[in-house]
Parts: C-alpha cells; sequence; structure tokens
C-alpha cells in the first residue's frame, strides 16, 4: 500500500499510555506523564504547524492559548458544544473542524464530510505541512480509519493504572506497517516514535 501522492501534509499522532495500557487517570492524560513527557509534548509542538485535537480532550485538558506564537489548533467536534468564550477561542487560536451537517459556531470552522469529519478533505483546506494530533482515542481511531496517519508518537508511562481502553480504539483491522525510528528514556518514561512505511 503506498501513501497518497497528491498528500504533501504529514500527520503524527501523539499518545501516552501506562505499562497496562490506560490512556487516561478519571479522564485526563495529564497525570500519566511528567516534567519529562511535558518537555516532549513542547518539543513536537514546536516543530508543527497545527495541532489537531478532539473536543473531549479540550474540555478534559483545559487547553488554552498555544505557547508557541502563531500556532493553530483545530478541534475535531460533532456536536460543536464548547465554550467558545475561553482565551482558545477569542485570541484566534482556536477553531473547528467538523461536518457540514453541524451547527453553526461563533468561531472559524472548516467543514466536510456529512455523518462523519473527512479529514483529507478538511485538512487539505489548511496550510499546514506537520499536523500534530493529540486524541483522543477516537480521533486517532478516525484518522487511522481514513488511511492519513504517518507517524507516531508514543510515550510508556511507568504506572500502572487500571486498563481503561487502547490509545487507538476500533482502529480499523487493516494491515499497515510502521517502522521504529528512535526510541529514548528519561525520567522512567519511554518514548518511541514510529514512521509508516510505504508498503505493508
Amino acid at each position: 500500500m503506498n501513501l497518497p501522492a497528491s498528500r504533501e501534509q504529514r500527520i503524527e499522532l501523539c499518545m501516552i499510555t501506562t505499562l497496562d495500557g490506560a490512556v487516561d487517570i478519571n479522564g485526563r492524560s495529564g497525570p500519566l506523564g511528567g516534567r519529562a513527557d511535558q518537555a516532549h509534548l513542547m518539543s513536537l509542538r514546536s516543530a508543527a504547524d497545527l495541532v489537531l485535537v478532539g473536543a473531549g480532550t479540550v474540555r478534559a485538558e483545559g487547553y488554552g492559548v498555544p505557547s508557541k506564537k502563531g500556532l493553530r489548533i483545530g478541534i475535531v467536534t460533532q456536536s460543536c458544544d464548547l465554550d467558545y468564550s475561553t482565551a482558545l477561542f477569542t485570541s484566534g487560536a482556536g477553531f473547528i473542524i467538523t461536518t457540514t451537517t453541524a451547527r453553526e459556531v461563533p468561531v472559524e470552522s472548516i467543514r466536510a464530510g456529512t455523518s462523519n469529519v473527512n479529514f483529507a478533505v478538511a485538512l487539505a483546506q489548511l496550510d499546514a505541512k506537520i499536523i500534530h494530533v493529540e486524541g483522543g482515542p477516537q480521533l486517532n481511531a478516525a484518522l487511522l480509519e481514513q488511511d492519513l496517519v504517518d507517524a507516531i508518537n508514543l510515550t510508556f508511562s511507568p504506572q500502572l493504572a487500571g486498563m481503561r481502553g487502547l490509545s487507538m480504539s476500533q482502529a480499523p483491522h487493516i494491515a499497515r506497517r510502521f517502522k521504529l525510528v528512535c526510541v529514548r528514556d528519561e525520567d522512567n518514561c519511554v518514548f518511541v516514535r514510529y514512521e509508516r512505511t510505504t508498503a505493508v
């Protein structure tokens, strides 16, 4: 399976998981990481042109204005049920990515697809070459379902929390091969990066 020749964007997932597969504690991924993981996240963000994140993650983690000047955050939602008075939106950093049938919103929105977001069409409307995806699991799975993921940056947290679901829940049962390109450890966390190969 070859990568789409017409797509110049790179979509990179960023995820953290405990050793037993939990991706959050009480709905938040923040408690799984620490100083090293936060530094790793900021490093990945600094290299990105755009952050993509699900509305549930934005609510749970309390997203604000990104520290990198000019970095924008695309929030994926079908309900469009968000607090548009927060600094994330009033600053102009945050915008909505949703379906053509979703309700109108008081901020900039990108729309593609009817029952589900068509990410290939939606993201093609944006001037961004490196798109950094911060979850959650449903967004990760949707991007995999649409065969758009180029790299996976995965952090293993040195914790056991009771498995609450997979980082890529309901991912399609289609073979895709990734190669390991980087492994490092810091502060008892292990950081790995996989990049998609051109064939399975």
